[in-house]
């Protein structure tokens, strides 16, 4: 039986900096079965998903983030949004698109997303929404999100994300891993932790993979660094879309096209983020017509 997808804050280097760690397995297997995807778009769309919890757990209330791959390569765009609750959800808009792996024998996610910019909105809690945007460094999303962080943000950090998918493309594997040097952190410390970083045997994927645990995971990642744990979270995939939130989608569409879906019997609404389909009847329509 898997384990339930997890996220996990705290500290490390005696406070120097902070660290955020996620597996988020389940939810990359959940949108790749939802979405139908190919190993590259499920490896795009659960790097920025992974990306999306990670940048919202510092996020309160009802406050979320949007992450935007705006790119020219096949997937043509990429869009993630995650939440203060652990809550994420995301699409691809060519979910099918399928590529030859690199030399290194990985997926290329970043043939596949391409060159372009990188959009982050903040929905926060007083209703305001701020957004950024940076071009893509690489398009292998890690570099590109600890690019906006430096840019946008003014926050050195290091970032690791990766989904391991399977021959029959089922997702053996996903997670994400920040560290953020503090304010004032001695060079020593910095060294310290791109000496740990770039000794890692295997990817984070793989670690997730093969770690029976949260605590055997970050134990793999830290190495010998000393690390503290201040906060533990569930996280799982979860869309907003319902169809009384549709219904308003199509009164937005006026009167003249409900009455052209009135015409042909029924419609239907497919959510991009979760590809769940609503169907609604004539009566249903009729009724969306006269609020219309």
């Amino acid at each position: 039986m898997q384990q339930q997808d997890e996220l996990w804050i705290g500290t490390m280097l005696e406070g120097n900096a902070r660290w955020v760690l996620v597996k988020s397995t389940e939810i990359v297997e959940e949108a790749r079965s939802r979405h139908g995807m190919s190993p590259v778009a499920t490896a795009a769309l659960g790097r920025l998903m992974t990306g999306a919890l990670i940048l919202a757990s510092s996020l309160k209330g009802d406050e979320s983030i949007t992450l935007r791959l705006l790119g020219d390569g096949p997937l043509d765009g990429v869009v993630a949004v995650g939440n203060a609750q652990g809550e994420v959800r995301g699409y691809v808009r060519e979910p099918l698109v399928d590529l030859p792996l690199k030399a290194s024998g990985k997926l290329d996610v970043g043939t596949a997303v391409g060159r372009g910019e990188l959009t982050v909105s903040r929905s926060l809690q007083n209703g305001e929404v701020y957004s950024g945007m940076v071009p893509l460094v690489s398009g292998e999303i890690a570099e590109d999100l600890v690019h906006y962080l430096l840019s946008s943000e003014q926050i050195p950090s290091a970032m690791l994300l990766g989904v391991l998918v399977e021959k029959d493309y089922h997702v053996a594997g996903a997670g994400g891993f920040l560290i953020q040097p503090l304010p004032g952190a001695p060079e020593e410390i910095i060294q310290a932790i791109e000496d740990q970083l770039g000794q890692l045997g295997a990817g984070i994927s793989e670690l997730t993979a093969q770690s029976a645990a949260m605590e055997e995971l970050l134990s793999h990642l830290m190495g010998p660094l000393s690390y503290h744990v201040l906060e533990q979270r569930s996280v799982g995939f979860k869309c907003t879309c319902s169809k009384e939130r549709l219904k308003g989608t199509l009164v937005s569409l006026g009167k003249k096209e409900i009455a052209d879906l009135i015409s042909d019997g029924k419609a239907e609404i497919v959510c991009h983020f979760c590809n769940e389909r609503f169907q609604f009847n004539v009566e249903e329509l009729q009724e969306i017509w006269e609020q219309a």
